[in-house]
């Protein structure tokens, strides 16, 4: 008798803790967040006893999610007029477990492209992609970076306080400074570091801090689509890399130029191909 109750228990226990997993597993596979056009149906699969219902179901624009019936569909009908984010309650047994955000954007019709397009982008400051010692005028090299914990791949972005956008304002502040020390404010990582250089008069009767550093790149890419109404097109969908440091670029602004394939070559496994006259045009400061 006592096996048999003994069963019984961890028969009842098993099922307990098998209904259990059903409830958090349907749980856990709902989204937290979901993205709908304007008018298009929201559908989510739950178990009994699962509710679904919006935090302000008086909206006449969203009908009330109430599931009732094992394995039953829960939708919502948005208005065309209703745009913005929607906040639905997940709850158990009256209890709230979590919420699922629902973002309504406008909805648009797009022309798909495929068409080659060149992209030229402007670095938030100016790129360190390189360093070289200076020729003195004194016949002597010199590395004017050295010590200055300044690295490839860093973003000079202040010279003594001022703004430093392009090259010609790094080669207009280096000039104007002489080879008096200068506060450089540089990013690395994102985060802001600062240091002291001083210039150096080279041979070509200019001030030079050694550094190969570019304010532009260049590359080839897809116009994917174009939306007519607002007249605009999206293209590329990833970071971009620079050539030379191997780091994504911080990007303050670009701009679409004419493109045209001259030759295709084959990438390999690891290793995608890429025109190499793009992407390189730098100067030595």
């Amino acid at each position: 008798m006592k096996n048999v109750i003994k069963k019984i228990y961890v028969y009842i226990f098993l099922n307990v803790l098998l209904i259990a997993l059903i409830y958090v597993s349907d749980i856990s596979n709902l989204p937290n967040s979901v993205i709908l056009f304007e008018g298009e149906k929201l559908s989510l699969r739950t178990v009994y006893g699962v509710n679904i219902s919006t935090a302000f179901s008086s909206n006449p624009n969203i009908e009330r999610i109430n599931n009732n019936e094992s394995l039953t569909v829960a939708s919502t009908s948005i208005g065309e007029d209703l745009t913005g984010t929607v906040k639905l309650d997940v709850s158990l047994l009256g209890i709230k477990l979590k919420e699922i955000d629902v973002k309504i954007i406008e909805d648009a019709e797009v022309i798909p492209l495929g068409n080659l397009t060149g992209i030229k982008l402007y670095t938030n400051g100016v790129l360190v992609v390189g360093m070289s010692e200076i020729m003195g005028q004194d016949m002597n090299r010199y590395k004017p970076y050295e010590g200055s914990g300044i690295e490839v791949g860093d973003i000079i972005v202040e010279i003594d306080g001022e703004l430093i956008t392009c090259t010609s304002d790094l080669t207009d502040s280096i000039n104007d400074s002489k080879e008096e020390e200068m506060s450089v404010t540089y990013l690395r990582d994102g985060n802001k570091q600062n240091t002291k250089l001083k210039a150096v008069k080279s041979d070509d009767n200019s001030y030079k801090i050694g550094l190969w550093v570019r304010d532009t790149a260049a590359g080839v890419g897809t116009a994917t689509f174009y939306e007519e109404d607002s007249n605009k097109f999206a293209s590329l969908g990833h970071g971009i890399v620079d050539t030379d440091t191997k780091e994504l670029i911080e990007i303050s602004s670009g701009e679409i130029v004419n493109a045209e394939i001259l030759s295709i070559v084959k990438g390999k496994e690891g290793i995608p191909r890429e025109n190499p006259r793009l992407n390189r045009r730098s100067e030595k400061l």
